[in-house]
């Protein structure tokens, strides 16, 4: 082997990822210092974007359990809504009132969907097969939402689904 080849194979391969590094403040993880959102979490890593209030996260498996049986059907959540010793956790409110209003979204959107339905069953043809598809297709994101919602919980985390965590979160303070 002549010299070039052999300084060729211990030079240093330059990097487009810039020598600067930075720490995660969430989970530690190690990033260029050029990163707005962390790739280990997904959270942001600027200065100015630390939530105002703490995260919600369940205090214990107990919590983590209640909060995936709220999606259960919507008996559990109200119950969980009522008795005295699962209102004090917010955790496990959380998940309950998100659930019941899931649960009124879905009954709502299921309604709107049979109008689709009938809408699309008046075109001969292709009509029935849209509006089977459409229905279809709502069912499916509506199952896959619920599932996510189910697994969050039995991990302990407060998935805010859109639009409606929001009201559940302000629900459950």
């Amino acid at each position: 082997m002549n010299s070039f080849a052999r300084n060729l194979a211990h030079a240093p391969i330059p990097s487009i990822i810039p020598e600067a590094r930075m720490i995660c403040p969430h989970c530690s993880a190690e990033m260029p210092e050029i990163s707005v959102f962390c790739p280990g979490c997904g959270r942001s890593v600027q200065e100015g974007d630390v939530p105002a209030s703490p995260e919600l996260h369940a205090g214990t498996a107990r919590d983590a359990i209640l909060g995936a049986l709220a999606y259960v059907t919507v008996f559990p959540a109200i119950l969980f809504l009522v008795l005295p010793s699962l209102k004090a956790n917010r955790f496990v409110r959380f998940h309950s009132w998100q659930s019941v209003l899931f649960a009124i979204t879905a009954v709502v959107l299921a309604a709107c969907l049979r109008g689709v339905f009938a809408f699309f069953s008046l075109f001969p043809g292709i009509g029935f097969l849209l509006g089977v598809l459409a229905c279809g297709l709502v069912f499916i994101a509506l199952v896959f939402l619920w599932v996510v919602m189910v697994i969050k919980a039995l991990q302990g985390q407060a998935y805010e689904v859109p639009w409606l965590g929001h009201f559940a979160a302000n629900l459950a303070k």
